[in-house]
């Protein structure tokens, strides 16, 4: 549980069937879970009913098949998926309030609740926007972020689980208030290149452990390291 608090923070995933909400929340909560924290997932039924129904559902296996493991859960109208793996299932909806107390109650270290398809107002919430969409439906105050359907499947194809074009970083640095306990800066050719999350993860975090198991470096708030090609004529 993030210091000092008695409820996990809200982020809620909102979009139009078949936009990819599943499949971002499966990329983002490998990445936050790689990060050191603990995540827990809320969902409608009505909504996994959607994600099952999808006319894409053969692209997106994984998160299809989690979709299916917790419409197992029967008559429940919510399932709730704690941070350890574990179900809990509602036989009704309930509102993000009462939700929240529920997670924190079952799970007390859950530090996020991710919530798909829930309305509620005054919680923030990320959009999918697929292609040929009209526009957005979440009310201005409580938009966090904007999320292209087709950016984050495609992602999904190549990287696997856990990239999120920099969305981890936003929530970590805004709701989650705390600074990344790792930054890097990458440049190729003496050019600044961005490092979004999944680079941050797959390189930074590794080489950094890998250098504080040399003999005499131990820890160290800063690492330098300068990789020159050469290549013949």
């Amino acid at each position: 549980m993030r210091r000092g608090a008695s409820v996990p923070a809200v982020l809620r995933v909102v979009g139009p069937r078949g936009s990819g909400k599943t499949l971002l929340i499966v990329s983002l909560v490998e990445a936050l879970r790689w990060r050191g924290y603990r995540v827990a997932t809320a969902v409608r039924r009505d909504a996994i009913e959607s994600t099952l129904l999808d006319a894409d559902a053969d692209a997106d296996a994984d998160a299809d098949a989690d979709a299916a493991r917790q419409l197992d859960a029967g008559a429940a109208a919510t399932v709730i998926v704690l941070s350890g793996g574990g179900r809990v299932t509602l036989e009704r909806t309930m509102a993000l309030p009462g939700l929240r107390s529920v997670v924190a109650s079952v799970d007390p270290s859950v530090d996020l609740l991710l919530a798909e398809a829930f309305e509620d107002p005054g919680y923030p919430a990320v959009e999918l926007s697929p292609p040929g969409s009209r526009g957005l439906t979440t009310p201005r105050d409580d938009l966090f972020a904007v999320v292209a359907s087709e950016e984050i499947a495609g992602s999904f194809a190549t990287f696997g689980p856990g990239e999120t074009n920099g969305l981890a970083d936003l929530v970590e640095r805004e709701l989650l208030a705390a600074a990344p306990d790792v930054e890097l800066q990458f440049t190729v050719d003496e050019q600044p290149v961005e490092t979004l999350g999944f680079v941050l993860d797959m390189i930074a975090r590794p080489v950094l452990t890998m250098v504080e198991q040399l003999k005499g470096v131990g820890l160290r708030r800063s690492l330098r390291i300068r990789i020159r090609c050469r290549r013949g004529d």
